[in-house]
């Protein structure tokens, strides 16, 4: 499983395939066949999205978290990385 902070979400894709979308509150999974269907509408409209954070962005993002998010986790056996508990 792979799991990214949002901020105010959390992102989690299982090995199966399905994407999880976490927040206060709330909780979205979709089945492979929908999370490759948003991926590609994400895709589509790339450079809005780009543009409009840019545009909304407040507190740019310190170059130390940059670098360190940056690199998919490689280390699983790292305590700080997140894991689902039944």
């Amino acid at each position: 499983m792979s799991t990214r902070d949002l901020g105010k979400h959390v992102v989690e894709l299982h090995e199966e395939g399905m994407l999880a979308i976490t927040g206060e509150g709330t909780r979205l999974t979709l089945s492979p066949h929908e999370a490759v269907d948003f991926l590609n509408w994400l895709n589509q409209h790339k450079k809005t999205l780009v543009a409009a954070a840019r545009a909304h962005q407040v507190n740019p993002v310190p170059e130390i978290l940059e670098e360190e998010t940056s690199a998919p986790i490689t280390d699983f056996d790292d305590p700080d990385y997140a894991v689902d508990e039944p």
